[in-house]
């Protein structure tokens, strides 16, 4: 007759199966789901700046300054120029945390597999001794 720490134990083990999927599983998303909310940070940085730079230039303008050529250009251009590194940069700092996010899902994952793996060996143990 087969001791009922095998069958816990076997059960055990399906639940960490289990759990090293779910953890990978969502450790992906999460990490998708953290680019994707980037590329929408980025495009509103983007789109700040452009709103900036056009302040700007009307600014300029309702001081009288010709807007085509030389300060007012420049200001433009750098407000522009800053938008477009800082969106970059939040597209760079959601790829770290992104594969930051990956690789703890991966840890868990592993934990998972190791507990699953001691508890399939602990099943076997329990059911060889415990036949009779």
């Amino acid at each position: 007759m087969c001791k009922g720490g095998a069958i816990s134990s076997g059960l055990e083990a399906v639940g960490n199966i289990s759990n090293a999927l779910m953890a990978d599983a969502t450790a992906k998303g999460n990490a998708k789901t953290i680019q994707s909310v980037s590329k929408v940070q980025s495009k509103k940085i983007k789109e700040q700046g452009q709103r900036d730079a056009s302040s700007a230039m009307a600014a300029a303008a309702e001081n009288g300054l010709d807007v085509n050529v030389g300060a007012p250009v420049v200001i433009s251009d750098e407000i522009i120029s800053d938008a477009s590194y800082n969106a970059l940069l939040n597209q760079m700092q959601a790829g770290y945390a992104a594969a930051d996010v990956r690789r703890q899902g991966k840890a868990q994952r592993n934990n998972y597999g190791m507990k699953a793996a001691s508890n399939i060996i602990d099943t076997a143990a329990q059911a060889y001794g415990g036949w009779k």
